[in-house]
């Protein structure tokens, strides 16, 4: 059997070859046996109208946000990305491949363009013509590191990575997979990293979502704290794969969290059914990366640059232990939301409006609380009960809570931003704080806010302070250089004192003059010059992290140890600032 792999004319001289695509048949059998029977490739979404209209991925995104008016923005954008891509982006003569509920997949061409189905039943109209080539193609047949490469819960889906369309085109001939010989060696890599998640995902039972801590959610990609380039890679990674992770691993006070993994890339049909949530209230990262319109519009050309689709290979290997080097590309967002704090996300101790009010009186005498929060019924916040309230009249051994209870409280979100909290905690001693879907989160007090403005500005002041010290000194010697010497070490040297006086001179300055013998001899420190000058080059590095909002939570502690140590060698040489 001849599978045709035809060449197109795209853009100007550039010459594209096929591309292949994986679209799902979800969890629909009938989906799956149609597919089949009349050869096509189909994508789901029931409630979406015809798309023959959409020239632009902005007017797929206002089809959706009519389609579906309660959805998450960002589960939104990600199946604005996999429509546009089924509507506009494949092209005929690309692969099709459809994993079948037997365990096998089929292959087959694409011949034909978007076509919407009106007479169709729901979740079948949205259809494009394809030639199946094989039907019955046992996965085992695909090695290792292909197989993996349809990890993704993605309705659709392309498959770009590991020379997919060569082999593919010789698995639906007949013959065997060829392999890659850009294939990892170590096949762990591939079954113990992100497709292994996707698979955990995809066989939890419905109800249930894969937790785990972010500590080891990091260690799959071989990644130690949430760094610039961790949170980027693992972002991009879930995208591909369809997943998200919630909270938020930027949104939670530590690395020791727990989080959970959840499908956001299946169609709306399919994922009704298997997660068993909804995704409209979760706690998840705005939309971004690959699902931006620009984005889906480049996407069009083959011949363009593009993003690699499930990064099997830790991004971190062969470069260090940890593989972490600087991210730039997408820096560290400033919002501090209130899910970052530690009591934000506790469990609390409740007591249900119905409850005795002598159960109030337990858990706040038992747990040394001032108040508890009040749930109703379906385990919403309806107020708080605190000693003031159950003191202030003499009740009967019968009563309830909410006999006693304030039914009217101060709440956040964790998804908001701390400062928004300020004034009620400032004015009220605390506020509760709730999950997007308006479930019970934790509380927020003075004590909390004090403690995490400690953590975010230590680094500042203790940085000011160790600049300060550096600047005086620098400043003496340069001047105690001329009164040794007769004349200035460098022409330039008058210029770098005002410089110093007048605070416009940068970190790396004061490393350049910390270098200079002549300058380290007459600060007469006794630290050896070299060490020295590269402790405060780390400095350097976290002082730029620190004021272009780099530093993680994971950091900060290291960070704030570094600055303090060469903070103390300064006062211990210049004990007056």
């Amino acid at each position: 059997m001849h599978v045709d792999i035809q060449l197109r004319q795209v853009r100007g001289d550039n010459v594209g070859a096929v591309r292949a695509w994986m679209v799902r048949a979800g969890s629909d059998d009938k989906r799956e046996a149609v597919s089949l029977s009349e050869n096509l490739t189909i994508a789901g979404w029931p409630e979406v109208g015809d798309l023959s209209g959409c020239q632009t991925p902005g007017d797929l995104k206002a089809e959706l946000a009519k389609a579906y008016p309660r959805e998450n923005p960002r589960v939104l954008g990600n199946w604005r990305g996999q429509l546009w891509r089924f509507r506009a982006v494949m092209s005929p003569g690309d692969l099709i491949v459809l994993p079948l509920k037997a365990g096998d997949i089929a292959i087959g061409c694409l011949t034909g363009d978007y076509q919407f189905r009106a007479e169709a039943a729901p979740g079948l109209r949205h259809v494009r013509t394809v030639t199946w080539k094989r039907t019955d193609v046992p996965r085992s047949d695909l090695r290792a590191d292909l197989r993996a490469t349809l990890g993704s819960l993605l309705t659709v889906s392309e498959l770009r990575r590991l020379d997919a369309v060569k082999r593919l085109t010789e698995i639906a001939a007949g013959n065997s997979d060829p392999g890659n010989p850009d294939a990892p060696a170590d096949l762990r890599l591939l079954g113990g990293g992100p497709a292994e998640l996707a698979d955990k995902v995809a066989q939890a039972p419905a109800g249930e979502t894969v937790r785990l801590a972010v500590r080891d959610l990091l260690s799959i990609w071989d990644f130690v704290s949430r760094s610039g380039k961790a949170i980027a890679t693992i972002r991009r990674d879930l995208d591909d794969l369809g997943l998200a992770v919630v909270p938020p691993v930027t949104e939670v006070p530590s690395i020791d969290h727990m989080v959970r993994v959840v499908p956001i890339g299946m169609a709306p049909e399919a994922e009704r059914k298997s997660s068993g949530e909804e995704t409209a209230d979760l706690e998840l990262e705005p939309e971004a990366g690959n699902d931006s319109e620009a984005d889906l519009l480049a996407d069009e050309d083959p011949g363009s640059s593009v993003v690699a689709d499930v990064n099997l290979i830790p991004d971190g290997a062969g470069e260090g232990e940890s593989g972490e080097e600087e991210e730039s590309a997408r820096p560290a967002s400033v919002l501090v939301t209130v899910g970052r704090l530690p009591s934000a996300r506790s469990e609390l101790k409740t007591v249900r409006l119905t409850d005795p009010l002598s159960r109030a009186v337990e858990l706040l005498s038992e747990n040394a609380y001032d108040q508890l929060p009040v749930l109703d019924d379906d385990g919403h916040l309806r107020g708080s009960i605190s000693w003031r309230e159950i003191g202030a009249t003499n009740r009967p051994a019968t009563a309830l809570v909410e006999d006693a209870a304030v039914l009217k409280v101060r709440s956040i979100r964790t998804d908001e931003p701390m400062v928004d909290c300020l004034a009620d905690v400032a004015d009220h001693g605390c506020v509760f704080v709730l999950n997007p879907d308006g479930s019970l989160s934790g509380i927020v007090t003075g004590h909390d806010l004090a403690h995490r403005f400690d953590q975010e500005l230590r680094p500042y002041a203790l940085i000011q302070e160790l600049e300060l010290r550096l600047r005086r000194a620098l400043k003496k010697a340069l001047m105690q250089v001329k009164e040794i010497h007769g004349e200035y070490g460098l022409p330039g040297d008058p210029a770098k004192i005002v410089k110093l006086a007048e605070q416009g001179m940068n970190f790396a300055d004061y490393i350049t003059l910390l270098k200079r013998d002549d300058v380290w001899r007459a600060t007469g420190w006794q630290f050896p010059q070299q060490s020295f000058a590269e402790r405060m080059d780390r400095v350097r590095k976290i002082r730029n992290e620190t004021m272009h909002f780099h530093t993680s939570d994971d950091d900060r502690i290291s960070a704030v140890k570094e600055i303090q140590v060469a903070l103390q060698m300064l006062k211990t040489v210049q004990p007056q600032a």
